[in-house]
């Protein structure tokens, strides 16, 4: 399970990849609509202008309207959610005591008011995650943000030209990457052209890919030796387990309890780069703190709220 860590991500410079552009799914969005409902009070409506995706991360409900029809209406009463892909938004306001007149779309924050309801369990607001990282001969000092909602992670090139310090070549480029759905995004500016592209990260903590086996095996294969250190300036302690990768090598992750994120029921990781990040055994959301093995080691050396923007326009596809 626990395969050739992250070496194989440090030398990044020319991991290049490319970002889908228009999608059916953006085309749904723009049909779809949100409707805000109490029983014997009717609803308010307004246009879904979030991603498919979006939507289901917020919710925690996985294909659940990424696998919506076009003309879908997400109905929302409190925390509880559910898709009508059958009755007019007339028929909808009315099913919940409204008159079912005059139907107008206003503009509703889904987000908002899932967090004025309190239907988060916990913030899981973006994070910045600064570490250093060591091995084959490399090592520097780089940050990266870990947005759980989005369910990607962002190293901008700020942090890739701090993480690259002293490497020929470094500073003639511009890199800022992403990491989403097990795969790496590259925008790369480099002698006035600007390139986009992507490749599958084959080397990752969840080789397996099933949530349900990751944890299990986690739990079977690694152990916990007894040591334990202070989490950076705080009370909190971090508690190192060992084990074997599929090469038979001894591997020590240090991890220490999450309260102000929460994973998802029945997912195992939510991991960036290096695979620092955040795991769920027993239902307790564990950060990652370091990973560390013969000849490497990532250690996270600071954590906190952050925020980011890229904006992609102009970059061509590779």
């Amino acid at each position: 399970m626990f395969k050739s860590i992250m070496m194989k991500n440090i030398l990044f410079l020319f991991l290049l990849i490319q970002f889908a552009s228009c999608t059916n799914a953006q085309d749904k969005k723009e049909k779809q609509t949100l409707a805000i409902c109490t029983d014997g009070k009717g609803c308010e409506f307004s246009e879904i202008t979030l991603s498919a995706v979006e939507v289901d991360k917020l919710l925690g409900k996985s294909n659940f309207w990424t696998s919506a029809t076009v003309n879908a209406t997400l109905i929302l009463d409190k925390c509880d959610s559910k898709k009508d892909e059958k009755q007019t938004l007339e028929e909808i306001d009315r099913s919940y005591g409204g008159s079912g007149k005059a139907v107008v779309l206003k503009k509703l924050d889904l987000e908002k008011y899932l967090k004025e309801k309190g239907c988060f369990a916990c913030p899981n607001e973006t994070k910045k995650i600064s570490f250093y990282a060591s091995g084959n001969g490399q090592s520097g000092n780089g940050y990266f943000f870990l947005n759980l909602k989005a369910g990607e992670a962002y190293m901008p090139n700020a942090a890739f030209q701090q993480f690259m310090s002293g490497q020929e070549g470094s500073n003639a480029v511009t890199v800022d990457q992403f990491i989403r759905n097990n795969e790496m995004e590259t925008y790369t500016i480099a002698e006035g052209q600007k390139y986009r592209t992507k490749m599958a990260l084959g080397t990752t903590v969840s080789v397996i890919q099933n949530d349900a086996i990751n944890e299990k095996r986690f739990k079977n294969d690694f152990k916990k030796t007894g040591k334990t250190r202070k989490h950076l300036n705080t009370a909190n302690t971090e508690t190192e387990y060992t084990g074997k990768d599929d090469e038979n090598r001894t591997i020590s992750f240090w991890i220490v309890p999450s309260p102000d994120v929460c994973l998802p029921p029945g997912k195992f990781d939510a991991y960036g780069f290096y695979n620092l990040g955040y795991i769920s055994v027993d239902g307790i959301t564990y950060l990652v703190t370091e990973i560390s093995g013969s000849g490497f080691q990532i250690k996270l050396t600071g954590i906190s709220d952050g925020s980011y923007s890229f904006k992609p326009a102009g970059y061509q596809s590779y």
